[in-house]
């Protein structure tokens, strides 16, 4: 087996533990959602803490610390409360979210893989292209409407579809910021824990903007 092949197996068996832990957890309730939430938000402070003591070694340990908390703290306790409707946890909610994110990326990387040629921010991440992004955002507007808003998913169709607006404007932008802030910090990834993956901000960046204000909207929604 090449070695290409074996990253490409490893990084699809750990993407399918990643949901298979996120499904289950939201399947067997608050609780176990939550416990799940808190060992990855507090896996991702470390990695955050790392990286901001690397990118900004000219600010002192409380600011940096102030920061890192913010960028992980924030978006985590977004998806702790983005289940709640009515006083009820309504698990459909967030896992609809993650289908939104897991859409989108994946529609991203295929369109912008097979057609992408403008470059978004060719000095911060490379491998993003328009053409991507229009590929994700378009696929999540879909699925968003005519998928979980059609099905039992508990919200309506305009409520997925403007959450399927804020994964396709935001969840790039979040992606792009942590990029940069790789960068500036030197560093490839934020971690090691995912076997193919990189770290948990790796796997979660896309929620650093989108989820925050998606769980605010949805107490008008």
């Amino acid at each position: 087996m090449s070695l290409a092949r074996n990253e490409t197996t490893i990084r699809a068996l750990t993407g399918a533990g990643i949901v298979a832990a996120i499904v289950g957890s939201l399947l067997c309730g608050p609780w176990v959602w939550w416990t799940l939430l808190l060992v990855l938000a507090y896996l991702g402070g470390q990695e955050a803490k790392r990286l901001f003591a690397m990118a900004f070694p000219s600010i002192p340990a409380f600011g940096r610390g102030v920061m890192s908390r913010l960028a992980v703290g924030l978006p985590f306790a977004a998806l702790a409360v983005m289940g709640w409707r009515e006083g009820v946890f309504v698990s459909s909610v967030p896992l609809g979210w993650f289908i939104l994110l897991w859409t989108n990326d994946t529609a991203a990387y295929l369109v912008g893989r097979k057609w992408g040629r403008r470059k978004m921010a060719p000095a911060i991440s490379p491998g993003k292209s328009w053409e991507g992004w229009s590929g994700g955002a378009v696929s999540t507007l879909l699925v968003a409407y005519f998928i979980l808003g059609q099905t039992a998913m508990g919200l309506h169709a305009t409520a997925w579809l403007v959450l399927g607006l804020i994964v396709s404007v935001l969840g790039p932008v979040g992606d792009l910021l942590e990029s940069a802030l790789k960068r500036r910090a030197g560093a490839k990834d934020s971690g090691q824990i995912l076997p193919g993956h990189g770290g948990i901000l790796d796997r979660f960046d896309s929620h650093a903007l989108a989820a925050p204000l998606a769980s605010i909207l949805l107490q008008f929604l």
